[in-house]
């Protein structure tokens, strides 16, 4: 065969490993947890190869090293029980086993957790929209917008002409992240550019030697993208072609770590589909709001079809077995045909790959396959074989999956190489595994396998997904209390199992949600802290989520309302109060960023300012504190230089800190 990875490799390599499968080589892990004494038991299943000897390692899952293993499990068991844990904390595991006789490490990963915290502030998310959709997709667009900032984005949006260049759209994106704080993501919506980087083909074809799509340099905002040194006018299709002065970039590979997640949800150039671009773009951002309203009917289960098997150890199917069990536990994955099984059956995760082509793959099908089976019903899908990765090509086999009548919500090329989205468990969204995948240089999850932190590296797809969502609750009314904020009503959530909601607090549409309350039990709460004006609120049920990885408090999808309101005067008077709460700040002089730290018995509602010499009141905020110590950045680089007084404003008082700014 000559699109390859060939059948010929296959046979040679089923043959040197005998029965040896991709699941030999994934620790397939989940977890069981206490809560008093706290606890949390891993679960793998055992390596037939030779003695394995396993090493569990722990870490923070902000860490970027692993550190020495916490244990060395010897005596063949195939579990492991940490007790140095706590309530409503997650920790993330691996597991390597040594001492098999296979070709590779097998590891696995788990994010598990006792009660894990809620996300409520995912970051800034910069949605960049094709102008072709403005006007044909107006209201899906704007409901998609609105999920993602009911999901704790800030949304910025731009809309822009397909024509425009990578160039210019990076240095919008780059203005974005310089003048917008906690800017997190990219996602890209229709037909906007597609850099093209490197001299690389990781599906190890001499003739698919070139440059590849490379969504990622839109992620890259302190990295480095050349333009003078590969020349490549050899490669068998045009895009792949690379020499200097053409607009494609050098890299193979990112020089240092991307900053940004970038997502792409794109149905150009599909003709094997008769649906039009507008119809495509219609039916997924459809499919995709129905999803996060948790209103499809998603069986928690995965399907896994490996044409390839252990493949001299890269074994790409174990992306499947340890990306998966966390998920949905070892025992809901499922050896099955790929395209039929989809067409008819919901498989909230799914894994293919075989040998391939633009737009096929050994023993999944074509592209063709797809367009006439009409509907895939899985959310998230993963494959693997040559050619495909290259996604910006006609009737693409790899983006097929989400022009489907029914499409699948997300796709990635996941083998070369391997993908870590574990964290997704305990309710971290897609893009924070793929940015994980494409920071990966093979040193922090491994085995990375080939073209590890490649710029071809793309997820296809909203980047937002997450694997659990919660029926909304309705009808929020802001109601203005002169003088007092508002109240909040709401109608609950039919939900049976939620627990309680939180309330949350912005300045514009999209824009950034402070949580102004703790968790609500009935339907009703009072704003009576802030600063006047238009204020947009939300509400979102919260419930505590099972899954194979622990427990973790899942939010669904906010609902919105606003306000004209007016709240008790800040005082500018900042002599010392007498208040319960301790802070402190440092450094002090400081230049660009000053740390508060904030100390409270309980937990509570404070408003938080600056109030500068002659009495102006500076950046007002209102923060939602925990019990215990509370840590915030403020960023003062734009201030002049002079004397501050920070103030914390509670209900029992009001305690300030003074600090210098220096230029």
């Amino acid at each position: 065969m000559k699109r390859i990875l060939s059948a010929v490799a296959i046979m040679c390599s089923l043959s040197a490993t005998h029965a040896q499968t991709a699941q030999d080589y994934a620790i397939q892990l989940s977890a069981t947890t206490q809560v008093s004494p706290p606890s949390i038991n891993l679960k793998w299943r055992k390596i037939p190869y030779g003695t394995p000897v396993y090493n569990v390692f722990k870490k923070a899952k902000s860490a970027t090293t692993w550190g020495t293993a916490v244990s060395t499990i010897t005596t063949g068991d195939t579990s492991y029980t940490d007790n140095t844990v706590i309530v409503d904390s997650a920790y993330e595991y691996m597991v390597a086993a040594s001492s098999t006789t296979l070709a590779a490490t097998p590891t696995g990963y788990i994010f598990a957790g006792i009660k894990a915290p809620s996300i409520h502030v995912r970051g800034a998310l910069i949605m960049l929209v094709d102008s072709t959709f403005t006007d044909s997709c107006s209201t899906e667009l704007a409901r998609l917008a609105k999920d993602i900032n009911g999901d704790g984005w800030q949304v910025i949006r731009h809309d822009l002409s397909r024509s425009l260049k990578d160039t210019a759209i990076k240095t919008i994106i780059r203005n974005d992240y310089t003048n917008i704080p906690n800017v997190k993501a990219v996602l890209i919506v229709g037909h906007l550019a597609v850099p093209y980087s490197g001299e690389l083909n990781p599906d190890a074809h001499p003739d698919h030697l070139g440059a590849w799509p490379a969504d990622i340099y839109y992620g890259s905002i302190t990295g480095t993208w050349t333009d003078v040194s590969v020349n490549n006018s050899t490669a068998s299709a045009p895009a792949n072609r690379n020499i200097p002065g053409d607009g494609k970039w050098d890299q193979s590979s990112l020089g240092s770590y991307a900053q940004l997640q970038v997502s792409r949800i794109d149905f150009n150039n599909m003709p094997a589909f008769s649906a039009t671009e507008v119809q495509m773009m219609r039916r997924y951002l459809n499919k995709d709001h129905s999803y996060k309203m948790d209103s499809l009917a998603v069986r928690k289960k995965a399907l896994v079809s490996d044409n390839f098997g252990a493949f001299s150890g890269e074994a790409f199917a174990a992306n499947a077995w340890r990306n998966f069990t966390p998920m949905v536990s070892r025992d809901s994955i499922f050896n099955k045909p790929f395209i039929s099984t989809l067409s008819d059956t919901s498989y909230q995760w799914a894994y293919g790959c075989g040998g391939g082509s633009y737009t096929s793959a050994g023993g999944i099908g074509n592209t063709g396959n797809f367009a006439s089976a009409g509907a895939v019903h899985n959310i998230f899908t993963l494959m693997f074989g040559s050619y495909f990765g290259d996604w910006n090509t006609t009737d693409n086999f790899l983006r097929a999956p989400l022009c489907a009548d029914t499409p699948a919500l997300t796709a990635c090329w996941a083998g070369r190489p391997n993908w870590f989205l574990h964290h997704m468990a305990l309710g971290e969204h897609i893009g924070y595994g793929a940015l994980l995948t494409n920071n990966n240089g093979g040193s922090l999850y491994y085995p990375a396998n080939y073209a590890a932190a490649g710029v071809h590296i793309a997820l296809l797809g909203d980047l937002t997904l997450r694997t659990d969502y919660i029926k909304q609750a309705s009808n929020l009314n802001a109601t203005p209390v002169v003088g007092h904020g508002a109240n909040l009503t709401w109608t609950a959530s039919p939900d049976a199992a939620v627990i309680g909601y939180y309330l949350y607090r912005a300045d514009s549409a999209f824009g950034y949600w402070a949580k102004i309350s703790p968790m609500v039990t009935g339907t009703s709460w009072s704003d009576t802290v802030g600063t006047n004006g238009l204020k947009y609120y939300m509400v979102r049920p919260v419930k505590l989520q099972p899954t194979p990885s622990g427990s973790y408090y899942n939010l669904g999808i906010g609902i919105t309302d606003t306000a004209t309101v007016t709240f008790p005067a800040i005082p500018t008077l900042v002599h010392n109060v007498t208040s319960s709460v301790k802070a402190e700040v440092f450094p002090n002089p400081v230049r660009n960023e000053l740390n508060l730290v904030v100390d409270i018995a309980r937990e509570e509602t404070a408003d938080i300012y600056i109030v500068s010499i002659n009495g102006s009141v500076l950046y007002p905020a209102t923060k939602h504190l925990s019990a215990g110590e509370n840590v915030f950045q403020l960023d003062v680089s734009r201030l002049p230089a002079g004397m501050y007084t920070v103030c914390i404003r509670t209900q029992t008082g009001i305690t300030t800190q003074k600090w210098v700014k220096y230029e």
